[in-house]
């Protein structure tokens, strides 16, 4: 019997779990390993802002998951992998291995700004959450909200806090603080980033370009050349990095801090470990694979086949082909009061409520619906 080992029980984690099932794989052990109990759909969480959206609605008990699909839920946090030894250490014991796949995912990157722990971070669930409550206690005529990062995360989170002050009947003053020229700087596409700032300044959102983050102090942000903007809550939506778990995994090679893998999700060198989704630095066929719930989930179907053919003993020969790559983007972007907008490559982009409610589809509807209905 072979024995998988799955760390994080994220989008990748749980899909690798689901495509086994789905293929009928019989004669394995299949262990999860999860920092938390739950599942959460974070890429529907900046509406827990907003409270179009509960949540607990975004939320899978995956111990309730493991009796559905027949696997062992371990609820812990990985300290160390050893790939040459095929062990891997938690803070209360260690596993061993037969085939291993690293989903462990990101974490909010703060790039050492001073201060930053006097921002709300924009990442989980419960940060959507905190923020919500956060709003809720704002009690000046009109309050001044600072969001730091004017990619995917951070427009879609000053997007809802203006639905929210519109659903209160209250208004405020948001201003996206971003270190680079423009909107999205992780999409390479003008008339997205063009009709991105129309459609956001025309609802009264304030942009502050070129100048990154000094410092964040009490009522403040400072900005590297000093200025100041005063700020009654300042949000961090500066991107991600690597856990820190790849820079504990003794044996694998990083990129900047994620680990790197082959064509066919293989850690580069191994035959018998796998890292995806935003744990891992994926590039095949001239393409960098983006970091996204959609991407991480068809690296989970190509791990899949790989594993099947492992456990057939038979080397895995499945190449992943990138979906959703830096070059050509693929993304639908909340910008509230129901409207989104879809990117598709370079040059289209299309802005209305038929976009948000293909969103809302995918979003919540597709998937929270890979798992059994409790």
């Amino acid at each position: 019997m072979k024995r998988i080992l799955i760390i994080g029980g994220g989008y990748s984690g749980t899909e690798i779990i689901r495509q086994l099932v789905l293929r009928g794989v019989r004669g394995i052990e299949v262990e999860l390993i999860s920092v938390g109990r739950y599942f959460e759909n974070t890429i529907a969480g900046t509406e827990v802002i907003s409270e179009k959206l509960r949540a607990e609605d975004l939320r899978y008990d995956l111990q309730l998951l493991s009796d559905y699909w027949g696997f062992s839920l371990t609820a812990g946090r990985v300290t160390k992998i050893n790939l040459d030894e095929k062990v891997v250490k938690l803070e209360n014991g260690e596993r061993e291995y037969d085939v291993l796949v690293v989903a462990s995912g990101s974490v909010p990157n703060f790039y050492d700004v001073k201060g930053f722990d006097l921002a709300l971070p924009s990442y989980r669930l419960s940060d959507f959450e905190q923020i919500n409550r956060s709003l809720k206690r704002l009690n000046n005529d009109r309050p001044r909200v600072i969001i730091v990062g004017a990619g995917y995360v951070g427009l879609e989170v000053a997007a809802e806090i203006m639905d929210f002050f519109k659903s209160s009947g209250r208004k405020a003053e948001v201003i996206v603080v971003e270190k680079t020229g423009h909107v999205l700087p992780g999409f390479n596409n003008e008339a997205a980033r063009r009709m991105t700032l129309e459609a956001m300044s025309s609802r009264g959102i304030g942009f502050n370009f070129g100048k990154g983050v000094k410092r964040i102090a009490e009522g403040k942000v400072v900005l590297e050349d000093g200025s100041e903007l005063q700020s009654d809550l300042t949000i961090w939506s500066g991107g991600v990095k690597g856990s820190e778990l790849a820079l504990n995994t003794i044996g694998a090679s990083l990129h900047n801090s994620y680990i790197h893998v082959d064509e066919k999700l293989l850690i580069k060198g191994r035959l018998d470990a796998f890292a995806i989704g935003d744990a891992a630095y994926v590039e095949t066929g001239g393409s960098v694979a983006q970091k996204m719930a959609g991407e991480a989930l068809e690296q989970a179907v190509t791990t899949a086949r790989n594993i099947i053919s492992i456990i057939g003993g038979q080397k895995p020969s499945v190449e992943h082909k990138i979906n959703y790559s830096v070059n050509f983007p693929k993304v639908l972007l909340s910008l509230g009061e129901g409207k989104a907008l879809l990117i598709f490559g370079p040059h289209y982009a299309s802005l209305g409520s038929t976009e948000y409610f293909l969103k809302r589809r995918i979003d919540v509807e597709e998937m929270m619906g890979r798992f059994p209905r409790a």
